[in-house]
Parts: C-alpha cells; structure tokens; sequence
C-alpha cells in the first residue's frame, strides 16, 4: 500500500484529535469502473511499448499499476469475461463455448457481491455475445446489451461510439456508490475502423493492387471481409485504426470520470487478443493459446490505495475480482481461485505462481481442447496427449523445448491434468436459436 494513504491517514487522526468533526466523518464510497476491451492485443497499445497511437490509455497507464504479464482464461469471449466477474477459470464455471453456455445461476459474481454491499451496478456491452440471455447480467440492475429481443442477427455488435455513450448517460447526476462495467467491441474483426482512423495506418494506397503478393498462401477468415486484398499490411493497418479509435472514445468515458477520478477504481484489460500471423494464423483467435491470443493489458488504478506501478510475473483475470474488492474492502467469495494484487504494486513483482487458459472452440470441429498453464519461466499447452512446451520470453511459441526440459515438462503436465479434472460447476447448455446460430457464425463463433 502506497505512502500515500499512510500520509492521509495520519493526518486525519490529528484532524480527528483536534476536535475537527469534518474530519472523522467516513470516507465516501468508492466506485468501481471495469473496461474490457475485446480482442485487444498487449502489444498495441502504447503504455505497453506499442507505436499504436493510443494516447488516452496510455496517459491512464500512467498514473495506474500496468501488469506486464497478465493472461485471459480463454481467447473467446463469453468464457473469458465469466472468468473476470467470477475470479474462477472455466475449469471451475464451466462455460467453455461462446452462444453454447450460460453462466450458472450458483457462481457468484462481482456485481452481486458489490449490489450485496449497497452499490447501484450497470453494463453496457458491445456484442451480441454477451447478451443478458447467456447469464453475465447476474447482480446487474441495468444491463444495456441493445440486442435482447431483436428479430435478427445482423446487428451482433455496436461501435464504441454507442456504448461509451449509453455509460456517460447512466452517470450523468448518479450519486450512490456504483459498479459501472463497459464493453467495446471494436477491435474484433471485421477490422472496419470509421474515418478517419480507416486511413490513419495506411492512407490512400489501394490494398487490392495486383502487383502485391504479400497475401498469397494466407487463409482467408471467413468473416474478415477480405475478398480481393492483395497487401497483408492492409488488414494489419485496419486492425491499429480500430485499436486507435477505441481509445479515442474510452478518451471520452475517462473524462467523464474525471470528477469521480479520486474515489474510482478502473480496471481496463482485453477479453483476449487476436493473432496476426504468429504460427500462420491470421486475423483470428480461439483455436490456439498463443501469446498473441491470451496474453492481455492489464491496468488498474486506485487513488486512494496505490500509486502508480509496473508489475512483472504472472497474473490473470480471475485476480481481478479479488483486487476490486480488497481495494473497497469487502470479502472476497471463498471459491474465488483468483488473489488480490495490490500487495506486488510495492515490489514490483508478482510472486512466481501457474495461472491456467483453455480453449474448447476446437471441439466445435471434432478436436481437442487445448489447455495451458503459465510460470515466471515456463509456457506449457496441451493438445490431447501432445504437450509443448516453451520458455515465457518466446511470445511466439516458436521453439518447443519439450524434449530439452524433460522436468519442468513433467512437472506442467501433471499441472495441467490436475487442472483438467476439476470438476465445474454445470452450466446451462443451450441449443441456439437460428438467429443465434447466425450471430455465432458471423463473429467467426460458429462453421
């Protein structure tokens, strides 16, 4: 805990002995704002050393703990947020599968243990993914998806733009202590930033050139509305304007906080990432555990608790239900599998610990789930029986040095096998709807 909150609190027991009634008067409430940023890169944002223009996160980093080596619990999307607002993995929660599984009505999460405590809660997401019907809404008073009840599936996300705000609404005059949760969608293909960040990567070049062969031999996804493109660095560019443009608008979301900046917690991370061509996988996620895909910005800032940080060593999204509530000092669930942070601002350095991601989406084409499990040192996945294994600084699982390492591969493969037994708790399976069918299919979700 910073020197700060000492200095204050020193100097409110003299005000207190003083006889200065103001004084020993209880703080106020704190608030909570957590912003998930879907299939946002670590890499592309400038506080993590990226050239990507991102200027307003970059000056929240700033004056917030940035965790360099923080890690989604799966690249999609429902199952990673579950694993955010419940501090559990999916091993635990059991929703594996975008539009496939509901959040179970007994997991316990962040809104219903704040709204336990008096605070008025709301969300406000950017894709039909996370629609109330799969169960995220659980503790939310408001929770502004726009997509409930709609006859179709062609609006399965809206801009930044939109949901930034519907936020700025909810708290124009709130006075009451609140838990506000914000989604943007953007970054998720098809890269399509508007004007004039369409441009701002690659001007006015024509990315259909057919002298240009830097596409050839890269599969095309589906949904990625890539037809004809010739230049590889198109896509790439398109990909930084939407990272740009949602910073421009979260721009927008911190200023209104501005005024609450004292007594309001921020959280801001991805669901997960996106690769662009690491292991030649192009402009997706979902099927591999890829740094590209799981490993996640992560910053936090809380005035009154900490000062401004970098934290290396592993972490992940089932911390950040724990450090939300030591922050406001409210008990953290016992099945919480995640641990409060706060305590490695001050050194710098997260203890050496296994944090665990998954993915099932290969199942949806008669595969294998993939597992992995993370140390200070060590990247391990399993596919089936096949284990890799590689050292953490190779961001791009490039030399499996499974064979070299046949201890530290041991020792991961019985981790992650005690991780795969875990039996979870049983989500609602659902069998979706033909709109929702379309809406899994169009984001990429479904074949």
């Amino acid at each position: 805990m910073s020197s700060r909150v000492g200095e204050r609190s020193s100097l409110a027991h003299v005000l207190c002995a003083a006889g200065l009634a103001l004084a020993c008067a209880e703080p106020p409430p704190k608030n909570v704002v957590i912003v998930t940023i879907d299939t946002l890169r670590q890499d592309h944002l400038g506080a993590y050393g990226a050239e990507v223009r991102t200027p307003a996160l970059d000056a929240f980093a700033a004056d917030s703990v940035v965790f360099t080596e923080a890690f989604a619990t799966a690249p999609t999307t429902l199952p990673s947020h579950t694993s955010l607002f419940t501090g559990t993995y999916p091993h635990r929660h059991g929703v594996r599968l975008n539009g496939r599984h509901r959040v179970p009505s007994e997991a316990t999460t962040l809104a219903e243990v704040v709204r336990g405590a008096g605070y008025d809660t709301a969300a406000f997401v950017g894709t039909a993914v996370l629609d109330g019907f799969y169960g995220l809404d659980q503790g939310f008073d408001t929770y502004g998806d726009t997509f409930a009840g709609e006859a179709g599936a062609a609006q399965v996300q809206r801009r930044a733009s939109e949901v930034v705000d519907a936020a700025i609404a909810w708290l124009d005059g709130r006075r009451t202590p609140f838990l506000l949760w914000v989604h943007v969608f953007d970054p998720h293909g098809p890269y399509d930033p508007p004007a004039p960040y369409d441009a701002a990567y690659y001007g006015d070049r024509d990315p259909r050139a057919p002298g240009n062969r830097s596409m050839e031999g890269i599969p095309l996804v589906f949904y990625q509305d890539l037809a004809g493109v010739t230049d590889v660095e198109y896509p790439l560019a398109r990909y930084k304007g939407e990272v740009s443009y949602t910073d421009r608008e979260l721009g927008r979301l911190l200023d209104a906080l501005a005024p609450r900046a004292d007594d309001t917690l921020v959280v801001v991370t991805a669901d997960h990432g996106e690769s662009l061509g690491e292991n030649a996988y192009w402009f997706d996620h979902g099927e591999t555990l890829s740094d590209a895909c799981v490993r996640v910005p992560l910053i936090v800032r809380a005035p009154w608790h900490t000062d401004a940080a970098s934290v290396n060593g592993p972490v992940s999204h089932v911390d950040v239900l724990p450090t939300v509530l030591d922050a406001l000092g409210l008990a953290t669930p016992p099945d919480v599998e995640g641990q409060s942070l706060w305590p490695y601002a001050e050194s710098g350095t997260a203890p050496d610990r296994l944090v665990y991601f998954e993915t099932y989406l290969p199942t949806q084409s008669g595969r294998r789930p993939r597992i992995g499990v993370r140390s200070a040192e060590w990247k391990a996945t399993r596919a089936g029986r096949r284990l890799r294994l590689f050292h953490a600084d190779d961001r791009g699982d490039a030399n499996d040095v499974v064979q070299a390492q046949a201890d530290e591969a041991q020792a991961l493969r019985a981790a992650i096998a005690a991780y795969a037994a875990e039996s979870p708790q049983a989500p609602e399976s659902i069998e979706p709807s033909e709109d929702q069918e379309d809406m899994l299919r169009a984001l990429g979700y479904a074949r």
